[in-house]
């Protein structure tokens, strides 16, 4: 069988068309994921657990402190993360408290519960953040007395303009004035 010089030309494309196709890199879109880190239950991909410091007590589970008065039946459970959230009281002249998470991607957002107005319970809230190292937020709530008891799912610090990469995030609470924690859950990108 004789194959005309117009079918050689064909098959030689074709191969070509499949030689680039094999040795070539995949072309890919980068698609933006949204991954969380619960207070409780850690990093909903690697299972890293925020760290809690000091650890000698000073840091609670909110459901499970019976010496909190921020707590179930005042907060509504429901609306927290996860149904979940930590909790911490910072006394001047005692350790900073502090709460790190580590993640890798390019944006970050950080959410807390806020006691605003709670009867005889610090509610005043005092945080600094740290991004790998540098300082570069403070947010701070003075209580309320005309607005809700407990305030839900309130953006403490974002940053949407990350290097990707992996990046260590640092919540401290430090300061002469009580103040209280009630960190809830971390968003990443």
């Amino acid at each position: 069988m004789r194959v005309s010089s117009r079918g050689r030309h064909r098959h030689s494309i074709s191969l070509l068309y499949l030689t680039v196709l094999l040795i070539a890199p995949p072309t890919t879109h980068g698609i933006l994921v949204n991954r969380t880190i619960d207070d409780q239950l850690g990093d909903s991909v690697t299972g890293k657990q925020p760290v809690y410091s000091p650890a000698d007590g000073v840091w609670s589970q909110g459901t499970q402190c019976p010496r909190c008065n921020i707590k179930p039946g005042l907060v509504d459970v429901e609306q927290a993360f996860d149904h979940t959230w930590h909790d911490a009281l910072y006394r001047p002249g005692n350790p900073d408290v502090v709460m790190t998470a580590t993640f890798s991607g390019s944006a970050v957002y950080v959410f807390n519960l806020i006691g605003n107005a709670v009867h005889l319970t610090t509610t005043f809230t005092n945080l600094s953040f740290t991004l790998d190292g540098v300082a570069v937020h403070n947010y701070v709530h003075s209580p309320d007395p005309s607005g809700p008891q407990i305030l839900y799912g309130v953006p403490v610090y974002s940053n949407a303009s990350l290097p990707d990469g992996p990046h260590t995030l640092e919540i401290r609470t430090t300061g002469k004035a009580m103040a209280v924690v009630l960190f809830d859950y971390i968003v990443y990108t």
